[in-house]
Formats: structure tokens, C-alpha cells, sequence
């Protein structure tokens, strides 16, 4: 089990005076720490021992799917505790009620917390869980200013799936802290990021490497894979090889910049990146498969010309979004190599370089000088100029770039579709919104509902209660397909479909 997650149970140990509880109850208790001593149960709120060092509990695949908060177990642990919990089981109600019992008499808030922790930890170990989320969300409720004990509250409450409330907890944490509190903020973001809310995931994994001077390793992994879901290859690249320079041991990391680089055309430097990682650490599952598959998609490791561009916003957007080829299958040769002449191509590294570092402005000129160079379009340009544009607020000219490109190659870069609709939102042109939305979720389909919350947003705005409570409905239904409905859209449904019957 990882050191930031291992079981601390030195609590376990104090002792009660008379005062507190009598001396039945006293040998009561000690029996019921005594089961608690193996109750390891998913290593939930284990470190929430007020540790301020505690790393964030943010757990990623090397697929780019997001898998965030998942607790850290090993399987004989939990083992031990659920063995635990069935030979208690006649027991467990009378336990339970105690512990119950106990917390509402508890005279101060760190007792009472403590006592909160292990009802939760011996819910979860009963597999009872909606009581341990319960449970968690009354702990969240309470009127304290404890920002390290909110913080375990929101890993708990992501680990148990209740994200609406782990949202709402970290950012309690957060403005307990007024702000400064990086884990919270990179934890905070895996779950927006989840939820397809990307915006406000950008806002909260740039505070947190604010605050850490950029060099946080875990974070600047999550930002990358924000960049690439949203078809920002090159900027998914530069986060990835910043958590690598900060973190060499991250594997995830490792894996999806070697894959990305393949994708941009450098087979050959994304095996390296798997190479130089090999020879620190000496075995990664995930590391070797990655590497067979660069090598079987390059033509067994054959190098690729410096003057050759891979579509990589189309690839590494449609791999993070889990989008398929028709084969049902992923891969990373789904689009063709662009090739371009020479100059061109440093041109197109100037440009990419020059917005990496934040100069957006000589990063416009470049790549508009790559695009009078191909006759107005070449779709990484018009595709990353657009990005620049967004980011210097010019949306009317980031539109016409996104129009352009979905224009002659909607159906390779469905991405541009999404960033369209979010200018036209802005721009406040609702309809035209609606229909880039429209596409971009038919595009990802049943792989990638949260366009389907764009649509339903922009037809709300609209006026349109009707076709937004649609667009929720098919959100909802693609969500159970696919095996997570969040709890939020309950109450959203039920607003829309007031709004849609008073209209």
C-alpha cells in the first residue's frame, strides 16, 4: 500500500477518562477498536489525520480515461476486513448503534470526527455503502473550520462515486484555505474533469500549479489530459513532459506523451520516452504494452520524417473522449500523416513553442504565416490558431477558424465542433451553438455524453425548455449505459420539466 495511504491507527490506542464514558462502555469501545484494527476497508479517510503533507488520492489510467479517486487497496487488506465484518455480522447493528450513540454525545468536533471516520470506515466494510455516504455528508455539513478534514471528506465522498458532494467539499476546503490549497484544487479538478465540466477544470488544475511554481507533478498529468480531451495536443504534451521533469516515476505520464508524440508523428520520441523510463524503473506493465503498440502502429519502429504532422488533436481528442474507429478497436493511425515542406513545419514548431510559453500574440502571427503558406487551411493551424484566438477573447475570429475546419474536416477533428459551440455561446448566437453542440455529440455518440449538457444548457437559454429537457433526457440514458448516472440530474430534470410544462 502506497506511504500516503497507509492505515495510521495509533488513534485507536487512547484511552477515554471516567468522565467521558463509563467504565462498561469503556470495555465496550475497546472491543469494537479491536475489530476496527483490521478494518482497512478501501483506505478510506485513512489519511485524514489532519497531515498536511498528505498527497492528493487522485488515481489515473494510462488510457486517458478518468478513473480519479479510486481507493488504494490491496486485495488481502480488504479481504481481512470484510472477513471482519461478516463474522461481526450479528453484532454489527449494536456496534453501529453505539458508535451512533457515541457521536452525539462527543464533546468536541475532533472527537466527534473520529468517531465519524470509524462508523464510516465499518460502513464500508458492511458494503452498506449509501449509509457511509450518509454519513460522509452530514461530516460535510457541519459548521467548522477544518480544511484538511474537508479535503479527506471530498476524496472519501469521490472514492464512494458521490461527486456532486465531493465537488461541494473541496471547494469548502478550498475557500477555508482562501485559496491556497493545491491538493484540494487538483482533486477538485479530476472530478470536474469527470464530469465534463471543463472549464471550471482548467480553473482549478492552473490554481493548483500556480501555486506549487508548476512543478506538480499529479496536476500537471490532469491538465494534460484536460488539453487532450479537448484536442489541445501540444499543450497535452508540454504538461505531460512537465510531470515527467517533476515526477519521472509517473507512469501515466510517461505512457500517454510517448502515444502523443506517436501520434504527432514521432514514433521515435515517444519510444524514447518509454526507453528512458525503462531504464528507471525496471518493469511497467503498461509502460511494455505501450511500447509494442508504437512500435506496431510506426511499422515496427520505423522513424518517421521531421516533416511529417499527424492529425494528433483529432487521434489524442477521440482517445481521451474514448472514441473508436470502425473497428471497434483504438488505435493511433485512425487519421493519415499531413506532410508539408520544410519551412513550413518549422513554422508550425515556432507557433506551438511561442503558445506554450504563453505568447499568444506572436503565436497568432506564426501560425497565420503557416496558413498563407497552404492556402488558408491546414487543419492543425486552423485548429490550435483557433485556440489562440479563444485565449486572447478575439471569438469572432476564433469562430471563423473553427468554422473553416469543421467545414472540410468535421468528421476527422469532431473536437472543433465543441469549441465552435462555445463560441458561438459566447458570442451569444444560441442557435448556431445548439447546432455545433448537436454534432459534436452525435460525433462521440453513446462514448461521450457531456456534450449533451452543452446542448441542454444553450436551448435553456434559449427558451427552448423542451428541446434542453431532451437534450438532458439523452444525457441521462447514455449515462446509465454506460454505468454512472450523476445524482445532480434529478433535480435538473425535474426544473426542466417544470419549465417546460408552465411555458
Amino acid at each position: 500500500m502506497p506511504n500516503n495511504f497507509r492505515v495510521r491507527i495509533s488513534w485507536m490506542r487512547m484511552k477515554y477518562s471516567h468522565r467521558v464514558m463509563s467504565e462498561s462502555l469503556q470495555m465496550s469501545f475497546r472491543r469494537l477498536l479491536n475489530v476496527a484494527l483490521i478494518l482497512t476497508c478501501s483506505a478510506l479517510l485513512v489519511h485524514a489525520q489532519r497531515n498536511e503533507s498528505a498527497s492528493p488520492a487522485t488515481q489515473t489510467s494510462s488510457s486517458g480515461a478518468a478513473k480519479p479517486l479510486t481507493a488504494p487497496v490491496g486485495g488481502t487488506e480488504r479481504e481481512d476486513a470484510q472477513a471482519s465484518a461478516t463474522t461481526g455480522e450479528t453484532k454489527s447493528p449494536d456496534r453501529i448503534t453505539a458508535l451512533r450513540s457515541m457521536i452525539k454525545d462527543a464533546k468536541t468536533d475532533s472527537e466527534r470526527a473520529r468517531l465519524h471516520r470509524l462508523l464510516v470506515d465499518y460502513l464500508v466494510a458492511l458494503n452498506r455503502k449509501s449509509e457511509a455516504i450518509d454519513e460522509l455528508r452530514a461530516m460535510s455539513r457541519e459548521d467548522r473550520v477544518d480544511p484538511v478534514g474537508f479535503y479527506n471528506l471530498g476524496n472519501a465522498l469521490a472514492r464512494l462515486e458521490d461527486t456532486d458532494t465531493a465537488i461541494d467539499v473541496y471547494r469548502k476546503a478550498i475557500k477555508q484555505r482562501h485559496g491556497n490549497y493545491s491538493h484540494a484544487l487538483n482533486n477538485l479538478g479530476v472530478v470536474l474533469l469527470r464530469q465534463g465540466r471543463w472549464d471550471e477544470a482548467q480553473e482549478a488544475l492552473e490554481s493548483a500549479l500556480k501555486l506549487e511554481n508548476f512543478h506538480y507533478g499529479e496536476a500537471s498529468y490532469n491538465m494534460g489530459r484536460l488539453y487532450a480531451a479537448r484536442g489541445e495536443a501540444d499543450l497535452a504534451i508540454r504538461e505531460w513532459t512537465r510531470a515527467l521533469v517533476v515526477q519521472p516515476d509517473h507512469a501515466d505520464a510517461a505512457v500517454a506523451l510517448a502515444r502523443a508524440l506517436a501520434e504527432d508523428g514521432s514514433p521515435e520520441r515517444g519510444l524514447a520516452v518509454l526507453d528512458a523510463f525503462l531504464a528507471r524503473k525496471a518493469s511497467s506493465t503498461e509502460v511494455a504494452d505501450a511500447r509494442r503498440e508504437i512500435l506496431f502502429n510506426s511499422g515496427e519502429g520505423e522513424a518517421t520524417s521531421a516533416s511529417n504532422i499527424s492529425n494528433t488533436a483529432a487521434t489524442s481528442a477521440a482517445k481521451v473522449a474514448n472514441v473508436k474507429s470502425d473497428s471497434g478497436k483504438h488505435s493511433l493511425a485512425t487519421t493519415p500523416t499531413l506532410t508539408v515542406d520544410q519551412e513550413t513545419y518549422d513554422l508550425l514548431g515556432r507557433a506551438r513553442a511561442a503558445r506554450a510559453d504563453g505568447r499568444n500574440e506572436e503565436a497568432a502571427t506564426l501560425y497565420r504565416r503557416v496558413l498563407s503558406r497552404k492556402e488558408g487551411f491546414f487543419a492543425p493551424a486552423n485548429l490550435e490558431l483557433g485556440f489562440v484566438l479563444s485565449s486572447l477573447k478575439r471569438y469572432d475570429e476564433a469562430a471563423a477558424m473553427f468554422e473553416t475546419l469543421v467545414a472540410r474536416e468535421g468528421a476527422r477533428y469532431p473536437i472543433a465542433y465543441y469549441h465552435l459551440g462555445r463560441k458561438y455561446e459566447l458570442l451569444g448566437k444560441l442557435d448556431l451553438a445548439a447546432g455545433a453542440f448537436e454534432k459534436a455529440a452525435a460525433a462521440f455518440d453513446e462514448t461521450n455524453p457531456q456534450f449533451l449538457l452543452d446542448l441542454s444548457r444553450v436551448r435553456e437559454l434559449a427558451g427552448n425548455y423542451k428541446a434542453a429537457l431532451k437534450a438532458m433526457e439523452d444525457y441521462v440514458s447514455i449515462s446509465q449505459k454506460i454505468g454512472h448516472v450523476p445524482e445532480w440530474t434529478t433535480e435538473r430534470l425535474a426544473e426542466l420539466r417544470q419549465k417546460a410544462e408552465t411555458k
